[in-house]
């Protein structure tokens, strides 16, 4: 029992240095070597931490549209809809950190996930909200560049609108075909 006592106080004092940390970031006015390190980490925990929060956005509305199916079917009230946890762990180059943005952009990078998942909006669609929101976080941090969010979702849209090798081998030889 005392284990687990010591190892949720140390997750709270962890979050705790997380949001203290966070709202240093944003008080900050100097220019600075450290001043732009500090800003530029708290920077990368945030892009980590609105990934994150899209992508548990995006793994529960199913599991809602479950839940209000369910409930609908008894005739009981709609669920509500779950919220983002205010803070997230991130592994770092040593260990596992938590992180934290403030909950307003939390729960709209949550509903963005949502809404992607149930193609409310489109992958480009998300990806240029989802960077309204990272923009606002970049801002308020004081970031001189914003952090880009959703890179997973870039990459893979990038992949699918890559010509494929072998959809180009077999133009070569229609080519070769229709000049024959």
């Amino acid at each position: 029992m005392g284990l687990g006592l010591f190892k949720e106080r140390a997750a709270r004092k962890a979050m705790e240095e997380a949001k203290a940390a966070y709202l240093k970031a944003t008080k900050i006015s100097g220019v600075s070597r450290e001043s732009h390190m500090f800003k530029t980490r708290i920077g990368a925990r945030s892009r980590a931490h609105l990934d994150k929060v899209f992508i548990e956005g995006a793994e529960q509305a199913t599991a809602y549209q479950e839940l209000c199916l369910a409930a609908m079917s008894a005739g009981s009230e709609r669920p509500q809809m779950p919220e983002p946890k205010p803070f997230q762990t991130v592994k770092s180059q040593k260990d596992i950190i938590y992180t934290y943005v403030p909950s307003e952009f939390a729960k709209e990078m949550f509903m963005l996930g949502t809404m992607y998942q149930t193609v409310a909006i489109s992958p480009q669609e998300a990806i240029k909200m989802a960077q309204a929101v990272a923009d606002k976080v970049s801002i308020e941090l004081g970031l001189d560049d914003p952090f880009q969010v959703l890179q997973f979702l870039r990459d893979e849209l990038a992949r699918e609108d890559a010509p494929d090798d072998s959809d180009e081998s077999n133009l070569d030889q229609k080519k070769e075909i229709d000049s024959n």
